[in-house]
């Protein structure tokens, strides 16, 4: 008897801990498939990271100014929706000085490199569009944000820059127009710092490159740092984020990562951040300190719902990978955060012609694109597969998929919180769906969404040769 009892307990708190443990805040956010946040499970599926087509084969920006020398890189785009304009902040290296750079655009691909008449370049002129000059000879942008308070005209945008005074000196500045800039601190070198909480989604965050120790012998790799900032002043919770793998390959670093500064956005709750990998070359190029300096250089795809817990997605697929073997793009890329504007998603990068450690190298800006919200997808292994959420609270009278279907379809259906079909909600009743949409409304034959609205539910897609992106309820 007692035997029975203890079993009972156990099944019934196995049973309660499962259902509340599993149960999601879907509302009517879109629920993008770049992890398993709402997913219970899934068969025959796997997940995709899709990538940006070239709006061209040239650079949308190219050195083509006396102070730019011969290289463009790490460009920090942002959309302006008041003027309804882009603003771009990039460095241009020329000689042994490094200066950030700003144009502008009203869409996005077409640029102009205003004369600012602030900041001397290497001729000593001011007639050029150098816009941030810090202590020493390298003043970089880390990333240039719009402030999300907006009660400060004064410091209506925000900045994070790097200048080599000595090494890597990271500064917080603000300007009242993106242009005229004032450095508020000096901060240091934010690779060194320790202690203190990491928080979730706090104020600033930054992530960038740390030395981490190999697991198998303790050589010294490039791998990713985080720290955070309640001000964008004073720093804290610094601690590796992004390591090997015991399956990685052993000659794989992680050259720097990027994502957006800010804690507060992210995009349908989640984070996209930009994993440069460098392909490092053992066999030349190497420091006598054991620095791997030689190799190539594409972006990888990692997520985060809270800045601290990142995840590489899709692993053994590149987010970009390089250009054509010659061309301008061919060794190295860097791709920067997403900027969205509308039903595109825009991806900015600077490509190299000559890989990392060689000399006379190039390097120019160029744009690819992806349709919105198409991180990464669901599909078929083979033919067909599914997929089943974890149950949440419907809130609302439509659902929305954004799918890829032609020469396929895909059908859902509804279950009940214990995984059974809602009668007039399962997949035969469903209207199927054969295109290639955004935003597919999903109907069933004779049924209204509108009925099970407040109710906890489970959907299951059902996926024959098509690709799921996301859903939304609303």
């Amino acid at each position: 008897m007692i035997r029975i009892v203890v079993l009972l307990v156990i099944a019934f708190a196995s049973f309660g801990g499962l259902r509340a443990a599993e149960i999601v805040d879907v509302g009517t956010r879109k629920q993008l498939f770049v992890d398993d946040y709402v997913v219970a499970k899934q068969s025959g599926l796997t997940r995709v990271v899709q990538q940006p087509t070239r709006v061209a084969d040239k650079p949308i920006l190219t050195a083509d100014q006396p102070w730019e020398g011969n290289i463009l890189q790490m460009p920090c785009v942002l959309w302006d929706p008041g003027p309804r304009i882009y603003h771009m902040y990039y460095w241009a290296v020329a000689g042994d000085s490094i200066y950030t750079c700003y144009a502008h655009s009203k869409d996005g691909e077409q640029w102009d490199k205003p004369k600012l008449n602030l900041h001397a370049g290497p001729d000593g002129s001011k007639e050029n569009n150098i816009v941030l000059r810090g202590e020493g000879k390298v003043a970089r942008t880390r990333y240039v944000v719009l402030n999300p308070h907006t009660d400060d005209p004064q410091r209506r945008f925000l900045a994070l820059y790097i200048d080599n005074v000595p090494n890597l000196t990271e500064f917080a500045a603000s300007s009242p127009d993106g242009l005229h800039w004032t450095t508020e601190k000096k901060i240091g070198d934010l690779r060194h710092v320790s202690g203190g909480n990491a928080t979730p989604n706090p104020p600033f965050f930054l992530i960038e490159q740390q030395w981490g120790k190999d697991p198998k012998d303790g050589h010294r790799y490039r791998a990713i740092w985080r720290t955070e900032s309640q001000d964008m002043k004073d720093w804290s919770g610094g601690q590796l984020v992004i390591e090997r793998l015991p399956d990685d390959n052993p000659d794989l670093e992680f050259y720097h990562a990027c994502s957006h500064f800010l804690g507060s956005q992210r995009y349908h709750g989640v984070h996209f951040g930009y994993l440069y990998l460098f392909h490092t070359d053992r066999k030349r190029g190497v420091r006598n300190d054991g620095v791997r300096l030689a190799g190539t250089v594409d972006t990888a795809l990692m997520v985060s719902r809270d800045t601290i817990r990142w995840t590489r997605v899709d692993r053994g697929r590149r987010f970009f990978p390089l250009g054509p073997e010659g061309s301008w793009e061919s060794q190295m890329n860097y791709v920067s955060p997403e900027v969205v504007v509308g039903d595109k998603m825009m991806f900015y990068y600077s490509g190299w012609r000559k890989e990392h450690g060689a000399s006379d190298n190039e390097a120019a800006i160029g744009l690819a694109t992806l349709p919105l919200d198409r991180f990464v997808c669901m599909e078929p292994r083979k033919d067909s597969g599914s997929l089943t959420t974890k149950p949440f609270k419907l809130e609302g009278d439509q659902l929305l998929v954004n799918v890829e279907a032609r020469g396929g379809e895909l059908r859902i259906e509804i279950l009940n919180d214990d995984g059974e079909t809602i009668t007039g909600y399962e997949a035969a009743m469903c209207v199927p769906i054969t295109t290639d949409a955004l935003r597919a409304g999903v109907q069933w034959r004779g049924e209204s969404l509108k009925e099970l609205s407040g109710k906890r539910v489970r959907l299951r897609f059902h996926l024959t040769r098509a690709k799921l992106f996301s859903f939304q309820v609303n």
